[in-house]
């Protein structure tokens, strides 16, 4: 019997990367690092003392672990409910993963509770939770940096296409204008060029004008202004009156 020997990590993203299939985790796994970074820094310079500042971290974290969780339910309910159905085997570790991360979850929001309480311990409290969120951070990134590469390599195994598209699709509808004006944002801010090009010109396809013109808007209000040019001359529309670009 011929025995196929399995890819190694650097071979699979290797493949991963230099493919042009459709790649579902890409883009808003890149929203979530740059939600992630921007609340680590927030509690890494947090004047723990200050209590406007203070609620201004608990409200961040507490942001990005409902946004966490609701990323998590995503994945079970579309990505991974399809793959169990075709790869069960391939989809286990990533399903522990997920539960790890709920357990996370419940435990960060534990400790943010102590520091909205504040206190003479506030201090101390807020560096466990800095501490405990690095942690959570650094498992996700390695997390979804494997789901880029392995489950994503698995996909295409199992998955044309347009059968990945449609799960997409499901998903999306899911989500009410506010939702995917939030996850456009954040996308905005974390996507290269390219990429940023790519998901305009997606919403425009399926968008009437109108609509597209919203979505077109809310991504250029996150841009500094070469890329907005960059991105109006990608899209074919007019360049920003005044702007050298490169």
């Amino acid at each position: 019997m011929l025995m196929t020997e399995t890819p190694t990590l650097y071979e699979t993203t290797t493949a991963v990367c230099h493919a042009g299939r459709l790649q579902p985790y890409r883009f808003i796994h890149k929203a979530l690092r740059m939600l992630m970074f921007r609340t680590l820094q927030q509690a890494a310079t947090l004047d723990a003392a200050d209590a406007t500042a203070r609620a201004a971290l608990v409200a961040a974290v507490d942001e990005l672990l409902e946004v966490c969780s609701e990323h998590l339910g995503h994945e079970n309910t579309f990505f991974h409910a399809a793959l169990r159905e075709r790869a069960p085997r391939a989809v286990l570790a990533f399903d522990d993963d997920h539960q790890g991360h709920e357990l996370s979850i419940g435990a960060l929001r534990t400790q943010l509770g102590r520091v909205a309480a504040g206190g003479t311990a506030v201090r101390g409290e807020a560096y466990a939770l800095y501490l405990a969120l690095t942690r959570f951070i650094g498992e996700n990134l390695e997390h979804m940096a494997d789901e880029e590469t392995r489950l994503t390599h698995t996909f295409w195994q199992h998955f044309s296409d347009a059968e990945i598209e449609a799960i997409e699709q499901r998903l999306l509808a899911t989500f009410s204008p506010e939702k995917s004006a939030y996850y456009a944002r954040w996308m905005a801010r974390g996507l290269d060029d390219v990429e940023l090009a790519t998901l305009a010109a997606g919403a425009r396809e399926g968008m009437p004008p109108a609509a597209f013109g919203g979505v077109l808007e809310l991504l250029m209000a996150e841009l500094p202004p070469l890329r907005r040019a960059r991105l109006a001359r990608a899209m074919g529309l007019p360049p920003v009156p005044g702007l050298v670009t490169a």
